[in-house]
């Protein structure tokens, strides 16, 4: 009797009675007022849920704060226009509280676009790892998946040829998506890829669709449909080696961009933030970036005309081509192979003099 009562004891800290919390949207955040249980010991999340939708969808992702008696979850993004969210709060042996409340109302603006599809080349290899969407504002999160499509030439529709996840991956600003082919249709001798095939099949043609039902931040359409066609030639699996690139030196007391033209289209979104330029003296050149030609050449302006002396590009390892591949290092490794050469620096550096 006494080992009972005294575990009946440890639990009364973690109840709440149902009566007791009411369950607010405040702000863009949610609040359970009137709690009074310690945390339990797996966490907020645990007894204070969110949901966006309905139906089994995964609980939101954010942050719980206490003051008093109010626990407060802040979403991680913002809520979405013409959505429903559910709040549950779940006290550990009573009834759950649970209140739906409506997304802000809709803000009548322009009519977003999706601007352009990256890589941009028109020829993509088998084992093409990622696509970029960059949209012209910012765009809802949720359910894209069911607005996406990839078109085979004769008219089939690719079954799953996507890495479908519920964190979807948008850019802070939610103007450009990141879409990932399944990498299980893309690494040689794993069950996907020998299940249901490569997604992309070398010598077809594939058009990728995203219908105008995809809404932005403000819960309106796109102003129309967007596809975009491309060929698909034989799977890249080599490394990438910056020894095959090609540096057109600017001259010393000028602007002229630096200029480096690739062997093969790179990563777009990793190519803005890659690079930087080391001067004679070691310090960091300031200056704009552009990146051209399908992304096969990545050109510097310097803020001050360059001087006479040795530079140094510096290049990050975490630099990608179309396939995933970094420098030295091809995705697809075969894991019957000996690696005997392993990359342990961050970055790796190409040096030109100027005169």
């Amino acid at each position: 009797m006494t080992n009972a009562i005294l575990t009946l004891a440890g639990l009364l800290p973690l109840v709440a009675s149902a009566a007791s919390v009411s369950i607010q949207l405040e702000g863009g955040a949610f609040e359970a007022r009137g709690v009074t249980m310690a945390e339990p010991s797996q966490g907020w999340a645990s007894a204070f849920s969110v949901y966006a939708g309905s139906g089994d969808v995964p609980q939101m992702t954010g942050t719980y704060s206490r003051t008093g008696n109010t626990l407060k979850f802040q979403p991680r993004y913002p809520l979405a226009s013409g959505m429903e969210y559910r709040a549950v709060f779940h006290a550990l042996g009573d009834e759950a509280v649970e209140a739906r409340f409506d997304g802000p109302k809709a803000v009548v603006g322009p009519v977003a676009h999706l601007e352009k599809m990256y890589p941009s080349i028109g020829v993509l290899p088998a084992n093409q790892l990622k696509l970029y969407l960059q949209f012209s504002q910012p765009m809802a999160r949720g359910g894209i998946w069911s607005h996406i499509r990839l078109i085979r030439d004769d008219g089939f529709v690719v079954e799953l040829p996507f890495l479908e996840i519920d964190q979807e991956l948008w850019s802070p600003d939610q103007r450009r998506l990141t879409v990932l082919f399944d990498p299980g249709r893309i690494k040689r001798g794993v069950t996907p890829q020998q299940e249901m095939g490569e997604a992309l099949e070398a010598g077809r043609s594939y058009t990728l669709v995203v219908d105008r039902e995809l809404r932005d931040a403000n819960n309106q359409p796109l102003a129309e449909e967007f596809r975009h066609q491309f060929h698909i030639s034989p799977s890249l699996r080599e490394g990438i080696d910056p020894k095959k690139w090609t540096i057109a030196n600017p001259s010393a007391g000028s602007t002229t961009p630096l200029s480096i033209a690739f062997d093969r289209p790179l990563d777009w979104a990793l190519l803005q933030h890659t690079f930087q330029v080391k001067a004679p003296g070691g310090e960091i050149v300031s200056g704009t970036a552009d990146i051209d030609r399908d992304e096969t050449r990545w050109r510097f302006t310097p803020a001050q005309p360059w001087k006479t002396g040795r530079y140094e590009l510096i290049v990050d390892m975490a630099l990608e081509d179309l396939a995933g591949n970094r420098i030295g290092r091809p995705f697809d490794v075969d894991l019957f192979e000996r690696v005997t050469e392993r990359i342990t620096q961050q970055t790796t550096t190409l040096a030109f003099e100027l005169r």
